[in-house]
């Protein structure tokens, strides 16, 4: 099966690891790009292709590899981007995953991105990669950045110590691309760079001997079983996956007992030299190759960034910036839309009208449940002016490196949630796009925190998308209304998140190491291409299903069946949540796309007919509700069939509740006073 361009294809692993098919065309190289988290991978995988993926200025953006191709010289490579790791001992999941890409379509060269800023750090991957066997090609990335912090590296010292080619791409635009794939066209082997004492190596020679693997990946496989990897020394497993280097249980345990047996003459323990040893090579290489000057130029960046998660300025700033969103969407994109409307929707109406002479045909178009008016003019023009100034925000945000420091700002807080501090930057990028949140959690290893996290990300977090028409809707009903929603939206997200933690019996806790990247002034073009790829995102994918809702609820009109709906839920929705009749239609445009249905809901508002809590009570449920599709399919993913549907069930119940107290509360408060 051939990678499709552009497209990935799921195979299932064990252990619910999932990853994508990379077999080769005949025709073409293979080329793995790995590297730490958050260092120019992405960047560098949509350069080299020609293709745009998105990146930001945090860790946990590429989740799943993604493959593409480009042509040099007459060859043709195919090109593997994969999500960041530290090293090959299975500490998180995109170890095995690199560990299932280097076992069943082993690559031809890799690439590896070294953030110029984390030099020592990167290199202690580097010492795995030599070991590998395979060609490799060093990408350093962030040059420019650490340049102007007065830090330079000597990138000929540096590929003269590693023996492979070092090539700098860190200035902007394309410059580099050429020497990129020129050095990866004619990289060769790299030779060992003898890090190890003559005992070690016999014992690392002798258990690669053992495992029956080739060279590199033996070698691999002998350090992770004399480092204790779980999945190498765990005998009782009858599995023999990639998770487990494809080795069967009398194999694991035939390693582990003859490790046992070699290793004791050694002096001290196996795990602690190899560290040490690797540890003093970073060492050396860095002290030769970094050079550092003292620039008086202030710190105006590492101040914002220690402020932004700061117990009382971190709060005060994440105020500003809600605020500043706030203005933005209804002020800002609300004037957009109006003037649009004015110019473009209510003209193109009219136009259709009196073009039409049938009243069937007019109704389908441009009636209350039109083609044009409740499905293609909701979306470009009540909905698409709020994303896009949304998106543009949100890439600003992401960029700069707000998102990583404002998890440390949080994480005290969500660990009285059962939430270890890792689990925060997850749920963070729930607001971004839920769906690829709910992946990232693979990176939990607590089930516990796992299932907290996808409940949560899925239960009372808008989506991007979702949030910025939430900020119109309430923006229409007054700045207390946006309020008393964000903090009704936080409190049933903090009960959740306690009543979880107390039901769930407790498992692995983890430590928490969040990588927090530099504050960086963003790229106003970079941001706006980021902002197009969203925009064009949310165009492809959103339009047909809003004229296909639109037509769907046309046809229930016609026939009979939207009354129907409304007799029967008048209860529920009017008595129950105290929402107009008319809510109804944003519920079944809901299970299309909760965009449309939020989109109906801000005419609504704006017609008048959803007064202050009304508003609120819109927001609150329109967000708890039906999770999007996409999301769903996650949740059955990364938590199981039998969990997501029951946090799908008690999901929708609270929404349902919550919104009905919250109706009743507020009639007894006006009854009052």
């Amino acid at each position: 099966m051939l990678i499709n361009r552009g497209k990935s294809i799921l195979t299932a692993l064990p252990d619910n690891l999932y990853v994508a098919d990379m077999r080769k065309p005949s025709a073409s190289r293979h080329i793995l790009i790995t590297g730490l988290a958050n260092s120019g991978k992405t960047t560098l995988w949509n350069k080299l292709t020609g293709t745009y993926s998105l990146v930001a200025n945090y860790p946990m953006t590429t989740v799943e590899p993604r493959t593409e191709f480009y042509t040099f010289q007459h060859a043709v490579y195919a090109v593997t981007d994969m999500p960041g790791m530290n090293g090959f001992t299975a500490n998180s999941e995109e170890e095995l995953v690199f560990r299932k890409i280097l076992l069943e379509t082993p690559p031809d060269s890799i690439i590896q991105c070294i953030d110029a800023n984390r030099l020592k750090q990167s290199l202690y991957l580097t010492s795995e990669l030599l070991g590998l066997g395979l060609p490799l090609v060093v990408c350093l990335t962030a040059i420019d950045e650490t340049a102007r912090k007065g830090k330079t590296i000597d990138a000929g010292a540096l590929s003269r110590l590693l023996r492979v080619p070092v090539v700098e791409t860190g200035l902007p635009g394309k410059e580099g691309m050429f020497d990129l794939r020129e050095a990866v066209a004619r990289a060769e082997v790299p030779a060992d760079p003898h890090l190890y004492p003559a005992e070690l190596e016999e014992v690392v020679n002798r258990l690669s001997q053992i495992s029956g693997l080739p060279s590199g990946q033996g070698r691999v496989c002998a350090f992770l079983c004399l480092m204790g990897d779980p999945y190498i020394t765990d005998c009782e497993s009858r599995s023999s996956g990639y998770a487990y280097w494809r080795l069967d249980r009398a194999a694991r345990r035939m390693l582990t007992d003859t490790c046992a047996l070699l290793t004791e003459p050694l002096a001290g323990n196996p795990a602690a030299l190899i560290i040490k040893e690797r540890g003093q090579w970073t060492n050396r290489i860095t002290a030769k190759v970094f050079h550092e000057k003292e620039i008086i130029n202030g710190d105006f960046a590492r101040k914002a960034a220690y402020y932004s998660r700061h117990p009382v300025w971190g709060l005060i700033l994440l105020a500003l910036v809600l605020a500043a969103a706030y203005v933005l969407v209804v002020d800002a994109a609300g004037w957009v839309g109006e003037q649009l409307e004015l110019l473009v929707g209510t003209p193109l109406v009219q136009f259709v009208r009196d073009l039409v002479p049938s009243p069937f045909v007019e109704n389908l178009l441009v009636g209350e449940y039109g083609l044009l008016t409740l499905g293609l003019l909701n979306a470009l023009i009540t909905v698409l002016p709020i994303l896009s100034i949304f998106f543009f925000l949100l890439g600003f945000l992401e960029d700069v490196g707000y998102l990583p420091n404002l998890s440390i700002l949080l994480r005290r807080s969500f660990n009285r949630l059962g939430l270890s501090g890792k689990a925060v930057m997850p749920i963070i990028l729930g607001f971004g796009c839920k769906t690829m949140a709910t992946m990232t959690t693979r990176s939990l290893k607590s089930r516990k925190e796992r299932l907290i996290a996808i409940y949560l990300i899925a239960f009372a977090i808008p989506c991007s998308a979702q949030l910025g028409l939430n900020f119109a809707i309430l923006g229409q009903a007054g700045f207390l209304a946006f309020l008393l929603a964000g903090a009704v939206l936080v409190a049933v997200e903090a009960a959740a998140g306690v009543i979880m933690n107390k039901m769930i019996k407790s498992d692995t806790r983890q430590a928490f190491i969040q990588e927090l990247p530099p504050f960086r002034t963003p790229s106003l073009l970079q941001i706006a291409r980021k902002t197009g790829y969203r925009v064009w995102w949310f165009l492809k994918e959103a339009i047909p299903i809003f004229l296909i809702a639109a037509l769907i609820i046309f046809l229930f009109d016609v026939v009979g069946f939207l009354a129907l709906l409304r007799r029967l839920l008048n209860p529920l929705v009017v008595w129950w949540l105290g929402l107009p009749i008319e809510f109804v239609d944003a519920l079944v445009l809901m299970l299309a796309r909760e965009e449309a249905a939020a989109g109906l809901i801000l005419r609504l508002s704006r017609a008048g007919m959803l007064d202050f809590m009304q508003s609120v009570i819109a927001v609150v449920v329109t967000t708890m509700f039906v999770p999007c599709f996409a999301n769903i399919v996650a949740m059955f993913k990364e938590a199981g069939a039998k969990a997501a549907i029951l946090m799908l069930l008690a999901i929708n119940i609270s929404t349902i509740f919550i919104g009905g107290m919250l109706n009743w509360a507020s009639r007894f408060l006006e009854a009052v006073f």
